[in-house]
């Protein structure tokens, strides 16, 4: 289940609770549950390279194949600064974590690396 469906179910959850709570009229109940509810915590540890890794991932990013220095740029952009080898051991883990594939790039040696589906 992706994180946008998560939190659509619990704001789901939520409107339900809350109709429920005002089918039985507790009033001091209705009060406590009318604010939003709060994001779900998605256990996604987004410290490091390979946090910002999974961020663009998660942020639709590298749906599409992109190399390396691409990729740099994109974690630059967010204002994370990283060494391309650290990018390098961050992309393998995703790779090998089954989050990334990578392939190669046509007429040439570098690797591409795509959000695997």
């Amino acid at each position: 289940m992706t994180t946008k469906r998560m939190i659509e179910v619990a704001e789901q959850l939520s409107a339900l609770s809350n109709e429920l709570i005002s089918l039985i009229g507790n009033k001091e109940l209705t009060k406590s549950r009318t604010t939003k509810p709060a994001r779900l915590s998605t256990n996604i540890n987004t410290s490091g390279a390979t946090g910002g890794l999974r961020l663009l991932v998660d942020e639709g990013k590298l749906d599409s194949p992109k190399q390396r220095s691409e990729i740099i740029e994109l974690l630059k952009q967010e204002g994370r600064h990283y060494s391309r080898e650290t990018i390098s051991m961050g992309l393998l883990s995703l790779v090998r974590e089954r989050v990334l594939t990578r392939m190669r790039a046509k007429n040439s040696k570098k690797w591409e690396f795509v959000k695997r589906k």
